[in-house]
């Protein structure tokens, strides 16, 4: 079920629990000013904080003895003030700096959006995703309300990017791959990520030109980063119309043991959504999983998780081949998900890092009279070294090992291929002065499957204009095995590759940004399809000669704005996409806009927090132009396009105590105006008739509640 909620994960939030509490006041020496904004931070040790807007800070801590506070920031170059932290609950210590920068070192920003813990590069927070009206509290669905990403109505699983399709998104966990991470795709409904927002730190999401870090991703790279240590033990339960939740961490000084359990259920759901889709299994499930976090006396950072889930659903769908009837789609599925990462430093020039995952899915599908078995497995090992030559050069080099394999039974039909891949990489952030940096790379990748390789160089590079504005560009070869939908057949196609170029021009201002970015991503090589006549149907196995003759091209305009500070407890962004793209690809007849592109789309995205009622809300608007569909009857391929898309979404939230248990109401209503969106036409297998592709879900309510041992900061919202 894709749809939940909101605000499902809110009270992982959670504060420091120490002994002693270090605060006080930072101010300019020249003016006597607050110093905003800055970080204070005792080195060694992961305890800081920011500045608030009158230059205040508190950090707690267990540090003692001899200890250093380390200040930096925008307009501060790190400065270093000796301390002694003796016993006591509170040590009150006024810092004074001097403003030694004239002007931000430029950070390249070209086809990236970031949310880390600096203010200064922050887009979306994990508080953002589970508060975006509309985004149903999942990453997915909070990253198609940025510039970039089509809306994709509801019925297609993945992110889709700047024109390319969702198998061109790959999703990385600390690192490392994250095979599967979107639950498996049932037809016509879209799925949700297998995690959740508070898991993550940090989030980078690139629309292209990303790092050389990363390959076999066409058009997008989402890399997220796990939380380190949690602050304090905490404890969580949540029930909603889908299900029960439990989580929970218990800190042990410098390691921290976290599990969770979750039930779902999606029947009492489906009392009030006005669902399209025909099920004849509601979708259910459970899952369990588990986290160890270690600090080593140094500063290192151990991490390893688990995740396991089993979900089943069935739906009746339109039969392929037989006009106006249905037939059964059943899924069960199983996950497994193992990540572990260890990060250290190597005196004071060198950091490493090492990383190993496993995944393993299985689909049990019925499909009409017909079972389908369906299996795959990856294992992932990375290791790097980052050297820090100077304050302004850093160089990042590094090996990347994967190996993968699909197995699929279609009733007697088996296909199945196995591959090995190697990696290497080199990169570098080069800070010439303030205002202009640069960042080559170079990644070198092997096939064993298909023995082949490929030398994909990078390049990004950025300019200040000012104090607050930067021009940024890059670009830089990127590639992608075929489908596995073809190499399960044993087509073995050479590589797909992808150029990209961009250029953009961003503004970023006490809580406000400005960004416009324009793009060109040429294709070639992509895969193709000869002899065979164009069919929609997603379980086609006949794909006649396949080739890399396919070719494409996408170009295009991005804006996006936002503003957090205008109005108090007031916030909202606005993001715009033009996209003019063409591809020539699988079994396409023609160079035409692909049938899951919108030329225009547009999201307004506002969000509230009442102190009096101690309540949260937000609203969404969505609208996305018609996507072409193919009508058997047209006189040229894929020129019928759907009507446009229009969508309203509300969400709110009433935070309460409850037996000195932290609580939360919400309740999130999609699709308010009851539009009767058309997504495009599907036609039975003559032609004679046509009938709607619709969202899974037209008007729809879900409500719940979460109860937590942690308090809740509502400065946060």
């Amino acid at each position: 079920m894709k749809f939940t909620i909101a605000l499902f994960f809110l009270l992982n939030l959670c504060f420091l629990n120490a002994q002693i509490t270090l605060k006080g006041k930072v101010t300019f020496q020249n003016s006597g000013k607050p110093a905003e904004f800055v970080s204070v931070i005792i080195k060694g040790t992961l305890d800081g904080t920011t500045t608030n807007e009158k230059g205040e800070y508190s950090i707690t801590s267990s540090a003692r003895g001899n200890q250093v506070l380390l200040v930096k920031g925008a307009e501060v170059d790190e400065q270093l003030f000796p301390i002694i932290i003796t016993s006591g609950p509170t040590i009150i210590l006024d810092l004074i700096i001097e403003k030694t920068k004239l002007i931000e070192e430029v950070v390249i920003t070209a086809g990236t959006l970031e949310a880390k813990n600096d203010r200064a590069v922050a887009v979306l927070t994990p508080l953002d995703i589970v508060t975006t009206a509309g985004g149903q509290g999942d990453i997915a669905g909070a990253i198609q309300t940025l510039p970039g990403v089509q809306r994709n109505g509801g019925d297609q699983t993945g992110l889709m990017v700047r024109g390319g399709d969702v198998n061109e998104t790959v999703m990385i966990i600390d690192g490392l791959v994250a095979q599967n991470a979107f639950n498996s795709s049932v037809p016509g409904v879209a799925q949700r990520t297998r995690f959740s927002p508070f898991q993550f730190k940090g989030t980078s999401f690139s629309t292209g030109g990303y790092t050389a870090r990363y390959g076999q991703a066409l058009s997008s790279v989402l890399d997220l980063s796990t939380n380190d240590l949690p602050e304090k033990t905490t404890l969580n339960i949540g029930g909603n119309m889908a299900g029960l939740s439990f989580s929970g961490a218990k800190l042990l000084k410098n390691t921290s043991v976290e599990m969770n359990a979750n039930y779902q259920n999606v029947s009492p759901y489906f009392l009030l959504a006005q669902s399209t889709v025909d099920f004849y299994k509601a979708p259910q499930g459970f899952g369990i999983g588990g986290r160890v976090v270690h600090q080593t006396e140094t500063r290192g950072m151990f991490k390893t998780a688990f995740n396991q889930t089993y979900t089943n659903t069935g739906i009746n769908i339109p039969s392929p081949i037989v006009g106006g009837q249905t037939i059964k789609f059943g899924i069960e599925n199983e996950n497994t998900y193992i990540n572990s990462s260890y990060k250290e430093r190597l005196g004071e020039k060198w950091t490493y890092f090492t990383g190993f995952s496993l995944s393993n899915n299985t689909d049990v599908i019925e499909w009409d009279n017909l079972n389908v078995y369906r299996d795959d497995k990856r294992v992932q090992g990375r290791l790097e070294f980052t050297n820090f030559v100077t304050n302004r050069i850093k160089i990042l080099m590094g090996l990347d090992v994967q190996r993968f394999g699909f197995t699929q039974r279609f009733d007697t039909l088996l296909g199945q291929f196995n591959e090995f891949m190697p990696a290497a990489y080199i990169e570098s952030d080069i800070v010439l002065s303030a205002r202009f940096a640069i960042k080559p790379g170079v990644r070198a990748e092997y096939s064993k499957l298909i023995d082949k390789g490929n030398v994909s160089p990078r390049l990004a590079m950025a300019f200040k204009t000012s104090k607050l504005s930067q021009i940024s560009i890059a670009s830089g070869y990127f590639y992608q095995l075929a489908s596995a939908n073809y190499l399960l057949q044993g087509y073995k196609p050479n590589f797909q590759e992808a150029l990209h170029l961009m250029a953009n021009y961003q503004v970023n201002s006490n809580d406000r940004i400005f960004r416009i970015e324009g793009y060109y991503k040429s294709y070639d090589q992509l895969v193709r399809e000869n002899g065979v006549a164009f069919t929609p149907n997603q379980f086609r196995f006949d794909f006649g000669m396949v080739d890399n003759s396919g070719s494409g091209y996408a170009q295009g305009i991005d804006f996006f704005f936002r503003d957090k500070k205008t109005i108090k407890n007031f916030d909202y962004w606005i993001s715009y996409s033009f996209i003019d793209t063409k591809r020539l690809y699988q079994n396409y007849t023609d160079k035409v806009q692909p049938d899951y592109v919108s030329t225009h789309n547009l999201n307004v995205v506002t969000k509230y927090f009442a102190e009096k009622l101690q309540t949260s809300f937000s609203a969404t608007y969505s609208f996305s132009s018609g996507r072409p569909f193919y009508n058997p009857n047209a006189t040229s391929f894929l020129s019928d396009k759907a009507p446009d898309y229009h969508n309203v979404a509300i969400t709110a939230a009433y935070l309460t105590t409850i037996k000195k248990m932290f609580t939360v109401f919400y309740l999130s209503i999609d699709n308010v105006m009851n539009q009767k969106n058309v997504l495009g036409y599907r036609y039975n297998f003559d032609g004679s008739e046509r009938y709607e592709i619709q969202p899974p879900f037209y008007f729809n309510i879900f409500f719940g509640f979460n109860l937590s041992l942690t308090e809740f900061n509502k400065d946060e919202l």
